[in-house]
């Protein structure tokens, strides 16, 4: 499925649909839009594998709750701010990606607490749709751009 059409199917609630991108397509200024995707749907799965306690990964809340260590993030406040910082989409993503990595740190801050049905919330509800966001911003953003 294309990127538009893709976007039109995320938007009306398909949570299903896959996104194939043409040649050419995947591309903005350095950043590979199904790299970014897969990377933040990626982080779903680690938290999961954090709160059952089957992860070997040693995470610090201060180190996820950062924004801009991660692929995009270096990308949001490198390439993609000289590039496309004078779009209102550019500025969309760059916040709800800073709530997203906010979200991952309160998950991993409440499980280590031992306030573990509150992580798991959190990760079903809240991170979920911030995640969400993300897709779709960045789709938006590569449409724009």
């Amino acid at each position: 499925m294309g990127m538009l059409n893709w976007l039109k199917a995320r938007l009306s609630g398909d949570q299903t649909s896959e996104l194939i991108l043409k040649k050419g397509e995947e591309e903005l200024h350095g950043l590979n839009l199904k790299e970014a995707l897969d990377a933040h749907e990626a982080w779903n799965t680690r938290l999961k594998s954090i709160l059952a306690g089957t992860s070997t990964e040693s995470i610090q809340v201060s180190e996820i709750a950062q924004d801009c260590n991660c692929h995009l993030g270096k990308w949001i406040y490198g390439s993609g701010k000289k590039s496309h910082s004078s779009y209102e989409e550019y500025a969309i993503l760059r916040k709800t990606h800073a709530e997203f990595h906010l979200c991952a740190g309160e998950i991993l801050m409440e499980h280590q607490a031992g306030n573990h049905d509150v992580a798991e919330n959190l990760l079903k509800s809240k991170f979920r749709n911030l995640s969400n966001r993300i897709q779709l911003d960045l789709v938006r953003l590569f449409t724009k751009a």
